[in-house]
């Protein structure tokens, strides 16, 4: 299970804060059409030499509400070349303006590189700067087992509140040995001591992380297993139940199966069939084996 949601995080943070300055910068008056752009200079005091200059960097399709704030926050030409010396090479107009606004300059950005984080992204720095997550934080995460942590996965942690007392609890479920990104699912899904019961009644008492991050995900209760079993598929296995829900179990799955040549369909196209969109099962070897187990069962129906 390939767990990405910090991803979601950063860029939520940096859209919002994008989308709140540019707000500001509309809010006076601004009207962005094409056909005011000499308002839009002379209100703002703008050279053609200034809008030339910052096209010639690449952003010959920035908007008017960007290029006016450029101008009030000062992302002038030296500051575009001196961030992306810095690692930035494809910084976009509106991460520039958020990077001005929020006082991020080269030693900010070295300063997070010393904190022992690298291949870090635009969007990362301007949520870790909005985040304010102290060092004090940083080092109680790596102790409790995230050494490796991403700069991104730490500001989905703060986002998240995820400190000892979180991980402890996970601990408590049995499961002990999970990634940053499975400790983000845990807290996002709010898997609990009832939900791991839940699953151990239903016949579940030997699962994985992965399998029980799974189970939650595709809300898997009584009524899907018993659907399985009207089927004549439960085997007790959770890998098994997984594949069968995201193949979304029913009789036109059955139909479906039965009318492949086993010999040569497309997993992935069958899975694209099924959930009605692009499907990559291969992160997952053990997902992807069961769920070709799977399609073989049924086509042998």
């Amino acid at each position: 299970m390939n767990i990405r949601f910090w991803t979601k995080t950063v860029s939520l943070v940096l859209s919002t804060f994008i989308a709140g300055i540019l707000f500001v910068v509309n809010m006076t008056g601004v009207n962005a059409y094409e056909n005011e752009q000499n308002k839009i200079k002379s209100n703002h005091a703008m050279t053609d030499e200034f809008t030339n200059n910052i096209k010639l960097f690449g952003f010959d399709h920035i908007s008017s509400g960007e290029l006016i704030a450029f101008k009030e926050f000062k992302v002038t030409t030296a500051y575009i070349k001196r961030i992306r010396d810095l690692g930035f090479p494809n910084i976009e107009p509106g991460e520039l303006i958020a990077f001005s606004a929020s006082g991020i300059n080269d030693h900010y950005i070295a300063k997070v590189k010393q904190l022992g984080f690298s291949n870090i992204n635009a969007g990362e720095i301007v949520a870790f700067k909005e985040q304010d997550i102290s060092q004090q934080y940083i080092e109680e995460i790596r102790s409790l087992g995230f050494d490796k942590i991403s700069l991104g996965e730490l500001i989905a942690f703060s986002e998240h509140n995820i400190d000892a007392n979180q991980v402890k609890k996970v601990h408590q479920l049995g499961f002990t040995k999970i990634s940053a990104g499975e400790m983000l699912a845990f807290k996002m899904l709010e898997i609990d001591q009832t939900f791991v019961e839940k699953m151990k009644n239903l016949g579940f008492t030997h699962i994985t992380t992965k399998e029980i991050l799974l189970l939650k995900h595709h809300d898997i209760d009584k009524a899907a297993i018993d659907n399985i079993k009207d089927y004549g598929l439960y085997n007790k296995q959770a890998n098994t139940v997984i594949a069968l829900a995201i193949l979304k179990l029913n009789d036109s799955l059955i139909s479906e199966v039965k009318s492949l040549n086993i010999d040569s369909y497309s997993i992935r196209d069958l899975l694209t069939l099924r959930t009605g969109k692009e499907y990559n099962s291969t992160h997952n070897l053990e997902l992807h084996k069961e769920l070709a187990n799977v399609v073989s069962t049924i086509h042998r129906l």
